[in-house]
């Protein structure tokens, strides 16, 4: 006999615990003589359709029928087993093809019976419909929250929960530790676009981590991997305080009979210390900047839907900043780390080969080189050129109405995310494809209708997507404040605005000619004969 007890979440204690299932299948046990070969658990998991886990006990439990170790399997009630039509016709299949026996509700089952496989199947289909009953449920109440702009969800930096004294209910308020750090994520990522070297400096400077101490599934399955290895295990234990050393411990230990996501719950209800505590990271510091939920925002199935029913960190308009910027089209590709040193490595081209120019060191200054021998000049001049066209430029009143980023963030904004949409799709019906769902030929007449409309919603989004540093520099002082920037920020404006090339010349070593360093400057796409580059209202709305 193999006892096999499972229970969904139940953070409120209203359904039968797995402890009170396998004393009530030892006791059964042992009314009608079984031995009991083992007992296994999966707790805090669900065995729905749509569950995300895998059932490791479960799947014990199948390996010991279909090897012959037991004959006969012990559940609570039929949807301990599963709540799954698919999942359930793998167990009948087995059992009956083994000669098996299936026991629930003070009941044996023997799946060879005609009678009893139709008794279970019965069971099974109530089970699911039970499950998909709930689902539905669950997705309207969702749904109401969501339309009440009530907050759902973990919990996002700068925020903390609070509990109402009268109904226990949760609520979110701005926390005062952190949610100025938050702030200043927004804003820098908004003008240096740079996560890296963000996550670097709030690491150096020892701001406090998001979640930094929060207990996850994959934290707990870490460690029972990391103890696997004896001595990579005595090295890690050594290296952490004491309170971690007795945490770790305790995680392994409820790991023998609870699900990790079931220890993690557990570890931050106690809040136990976390001998993995996390690390500022590009990802992270890049998640909480394109976090609509500081500007008070609800989303709902990837949408902002309104107004949430808590206070805002930043406003909207700085959260439309923040997404234009790390959003932009412009940016595809830009890997400046905080390592950068050269004004023009990667935005610099040669004029005949159109490929990226590298540095190199010759006779004692640095000068800026194709890699296939076109072009080699030097780099303080190049840079000079460079700086001076383009503070000239922004300078010029002539020139101020293409670089009016002010108020354009929302358009901006909504250019990116159809481009993103446009492309989603065209990625859905491309894998279709690929599985054999959807013909070579309509896949073509798709992409037909669709490539041309992300080209365009990119073209708009280029055209208006100067970098909010740029805003800073037109007008009169625009030499002072790029004195003021860094190399990265320096950089940013130039990519923004316009691509350089250096042009051969002839004769061998020719003196320097600024007329040599051409500038294309970026703003409306290049006009091909016959092809219209009007944008259509539904692309730009």
């Amino acid at each position: 006999m193999v006892i096999y007890a499972r229970a969904s979440s139940d953070s409120k204690g209203r359904k039968i615990s797995v402890a009170s299932q396998i004393e009530i299948g030892r006791k059964w046990c042992e009314q009608v003589g079984a031995t009991v070969v083992a007992v296994l658990v999966d707790n805090d998991l669900s065995a729905s359709r749509y569950a995300t886990e895998t059932r490791g006990d479960y799947e014990e439990a199948l390996r010991l029928l279909a090897t012959g170790q037991a004959n006969c399997l012990w559940t609570w009630e039929n949807s301990r087993a599963q709540r799954d039509m698919k999942v359930f016709m793998r167990l009948r299949g087995l059992l009956e093809e083994l000669g098996g026996y299936w026991a629930y509700d003070e009941r044996v089952y023997d799946l060879t019976d005609a009678d009893d496989r139709i008794a279970v199947t019965e069971d099974a289909v109530d089970a699911e419909r039970e499950s998909e009953k709930l689902r539905k449920r669950v997705l309207r109440g969702v749904e109401a929250r969501a339309m009440s702009g009530l907050w759902a969800g973990p919990l996002s930096y700068g925020y903390r929960v609070v509990y109402d004294q009268d109904t226990g209910d949760a609520q979110r308020e701005i926390d005062e530790s952190t949610y100025l750090h938050a702030r200043e994520i927004v804003l820098t990522l908004t003008e240096t676009r740079n996560e890296s070297a963000l996550a670097k400096d709030l690491e150096r400077r020892g701001i406090p981590c998001a979640r930094a101490t929060q207990w996850r599934a994959d934290h707990v399955k870490k460690l029972y991997a990391l103890s696997q290895d004896a001595e990579g295990w005595a090295k890690f234990i050594a290296s952490l305080e004491p309170e971690q050393v007795d945490s770790a411990y305790e995680a392994l230990v409820r790991l023998r009979t609870e699900s990790a996501s079931q220890v993690a719950k557990d570890m931050n209800k106690g809040h136990w210390a976390h001998p993995l505590p996390g690390r500022w990271s590009a990802g992270k510091v890049r998640n909480i900047g394109l976090n609509p939920a500081l500007a008070g925002l609800r989303v709902f199935r990837g949408k902002v839907i309104g107004k949430g029913t808590w206070d805002a960190i930043i406003t909207e308009e700085e959260h439309d900043n923040v997404v234009a910027a790390l959003g932009n089209p412009n940016r595809e590709n830009v890997k400046d780390g905080d390592r950068v040193k050269y004004l023009l490595t990667g935005i610099l081209l040669c004029g005949k080969c159109d490929t990226g120019v590298s540095t190199s060191l010759r006779k004692g200054k640095m000068t800026y080189r194709c890699n296939t021998g076109h072009v080699v000049r030097n780099m303080a001049k190049t840079d000079s050129v460079v700086v001076e066209r383009v503070l000239r430029r922004l300078s010029s009143e002539a020139d101020q109405e293409l670089f009016q980023y002010e108020g354009q963030a929302k358009e901006l904004t909504a250019a990116i995310q159809l481009a993103q949409d446009l492309r989603a799709r065209l990625d859905g019906f491309t894998d279709k494809a690929a599985e054999g769902e959807l013909s070579p030929e309509r896949l073509a007449r798709i992409e037909q209708k669709l490539v041309p409309r992300i080209k365009e919603a990119e073209a708009r989004a280029r055209q208006i997507g100067v970098a909010p540093a740029v805003a800073k520099l037109v007008g009169p002082d625009a030499a002072a404040v790029w004195e003021t920037l860094s190399v990265r920020q320096k950089r940013e404006v130039i990519r923004a605005l316009v691509r350089p090339r250096l042009l051969p010349t002839t004769g061998g070593a020719a003196p320097f000619n600024p007329d040599h360093v051409r500038m294309s400057w970026l703003g409306q796409p290049a006009q091909i004969p016959g092809v219209d580059y009007e944008v259509e209202d539904d692309a730009a709305a």
